[in-house]
């Protein structure tokens, strides 16, 4: 291993031991046994630092097998094996999806922003192909967006891997789905004249599956994608 990458597995090692705010580059250089001077005329500061062990994490952990399955796949599925096989590494790794909320935020931090984009999207080609670009455009507005936001669920410990991956799947299931039948207004009496299927886990930061702090864990079902209903 040469000394450059004993030197981000020495900030990878530091990080899932304990913590982001316990790098210190005297403790990386002793533990991946180069010099100050070494680190320094690799990186110029801290930060640069575990943004590149980031960036070389995910690369060897969340952005491999990222290739299309032999069988046919539908958009959906399609979305959701990537999306699962980005964040799957966090569950076993929880203090990296910590870093690399925390990466992200420091200048140049939009290094991980492409490298998920330039890895990800080839991967997408098949699935997107031939599909309207407006579509398209909104799908990865969305899915984005969210994605980012569950990382800074699973940060600050609202929400945990299969958690995000429910939801996530819930809106990829929503957003290729044909929904018109569902949006339509329809009358209710009897019976039916109740409220909209809303339950309060959806708008607390304390979803399914998450207990507050300081409660005892319990037994939650996550839910699956919604069937639709005619």
């Amino acid at each position: 291993m040469d000394t450059a990458a004993r030197i981000l597995d020495a900030v990878v090692e530091i990080i899932e031991s304990d913590g982001y705010d316990a790098v210190q580059l005297r403790a990386v250089a002793k533990r991946a046994r180069v010099s100050l001077t070494t680190i320094y005329g690799l990186h110029s500061n801290r930060d640069e630092l575990i943004l590149a062990a980031v960036e070389a994490w995910m690369a060897t952990h969340s952005y491999v097998e990222l290739s299309p399955p032999p069988r046919a796949e539908s958009l959906a599925e399609g979305l959701m094996r990537l999306v699962r096989r980005v964040f799957q590494p966090w569950e076993s790794s929880p203090q990296m999806a910590h870093a690399f909320y925390r990466a992200r935020a420091t200048p140049g931090g939009n290094r991980l922003d492409r490298q998920g984009f330039e890895v990800v999207l080839p991967a997408a080609a098949h699935l997107l192909d031939g599909l309207d670009r407006d579509y398209v455009a909104d799908i990865a507005v969305v899915l984005i967006n969210l994605c980012y936001t569950m990382v800074g669920r699973l940060v600050d410990g609202t929400a945990d891997v299969p958690t995000v991956l429910s939801t996530l799947e819930r809106v990829v299931h929503r957003l290729t789905s044909d929904n018109s039948g569902l949006a339509a207004r329809k009358p209710s009496t009897g019976a039916e004249a109740t409220g909209p299927a809303l339950d309060f886990s959806l708008f607390s930061l304390y979803g399914p599956g998450i207990d507050r702090p300081g409660t005892s864990p319990g037994n939650h079902d996550r839910p699956g994608p919604p069937t639709d209903r005619a």
